[in-house]
């Protein structure tokens, strides 16, 4: 909790002299340079504020030829706040716990810095406790952990006439069709560790030793190409749609109760889909979205480990600006 708070009164700071009638505020503090023009975006009118709901399933299968388990976080949904400009979108989640089940905790932060072409993305997730399940086996580990980060960068083509941060934060309206594409690359951490083989012992003869995992530490680093659309109708609506696929490698150390091995297999894969449905008005907005991450890597000795992310989002915002045309 300690961390939110510092986000949350980060963000009080960094908000005020935008709200504020005084906005000969923001050039009393002094900024080191390099922040300043990388995150600091001086001008009202490039800001908006939001409230939104979402749902976020961030689990992961372990697989051989035969048999997969699934390992499935429990109180997806959450609520939150964010703000964004023409530089930075930020976008802060809490948790909400259903009574009748056993709770995941849950810190999940991600934020996305745009300059002209460029866009960077980074997230970092934790989650304690997930629900084990492979149609015959059902139970809640509270002792499975997942700590995953991510940067994603991208250099975006045609931007003059298409903004995917634009479009998340509300700022500017698609008048007419457009199409883009983009190359980058992709940086991805994540281990998983538990008290014991994350295997249950009831499923021991579907797979081998090397697969009874207790620890499992990697990163990984690639390339990633980018497709993406918009599309206005009506007056106010538009739906945008992109996809991302890469492939890289991935450095991976396997810790089992038994044995530990380095996987020879060095290959990482990717993929990204995303579309959101939205309304944007003079001064306010309302985007639905909804996306799908995946990561795939083998482990060896027959074995396989694949991250999956489902996500979707409403988001209700406001736009700062008040001599917006």
């Amino acid at each position: 909790m300690r961390k939110k708070h510092l986000l949350i009164f980060f963000l009080f700071l960094l908000s005020k002299p935008l709200i504020s009638q005084d906005t000969s505020f923001m050039a009393k503090i002094k900024i080191p340079p390099v922040i300043d023009t990388l995150f600091i975006d001086h001008d009202r009118n490039n800001w908006s504020i939001r409230l939104f709901t979402n749902y976020k399933d961030n689990k992961f299968k372990l697989s051989n030829t035969d048999h997969s388990v699934l390992y499935t976080p429990h109180n997806p949904f959450g609520f939150g706040f964010g703000l964004g400009t023409r530089k930075v979108l930020l976008d802060i989640a809490f948790n909400i716990k259903v009574k009748d089940k056993e709770p995941t905790e849950r810190f999940d932060l991600q934020a996305t810095l745009m300059l002209n072409n460029h866009q960077l993305n980074f997230t970092i997730q934790r989650y304690q406790g997930f629900n084990v399940n492979d149609g015959s086996v059902d139970e809640f580990r509270t002792d499975i952990t997942s700590l995953s980060s991510g940067l994603v960068y991208m250099y975006m083509f045609n931007t003059s006439e298409y903004s995917m941060a634009a479009i998340k934060s509300g700022l500017s309206k698609q008048k007419k069709s457009a199409f883009t594409s983009g190359l980058g690359g992709f940086i991805f951490m994540n281990r998983i560790s538990a008290d014991s083989s994350i295997i249950p012992p009831e499923l021991y003869h579907l797979f081998n030793e090397e697969a009874r995992i207790v620890n499992l530490p990697g990163i990984g680093a690639g390339g990633l190409v980018n497709l993406s659309a918009t599309v206005p109708f009506f007056k106010n609506f538009f739906a945008t749609a992109k996809v991302n696929t890469g492939i890289g490698l991935m450095y991976k150390y396997v810790e089992t109760e038994t044995v530990s091995y380095h996987p020879t297999d060095p290959l990482l894969y990717q993929l990204d889909l995303g579309v959101i449905l939205g309304y944007n008005a003079n001064r306010y907005y309302i985007n639905f979205s909804m996306g799908y991450t995946l990561f795939g890597t083998s482990l060896g000795y027959n074995n396989r480990m694949t991250y999956n992310t489902a996500k979707a989002k409403l988001a209700l915002g406001y736009k700062l600006g008040r001599n917006r045309k």
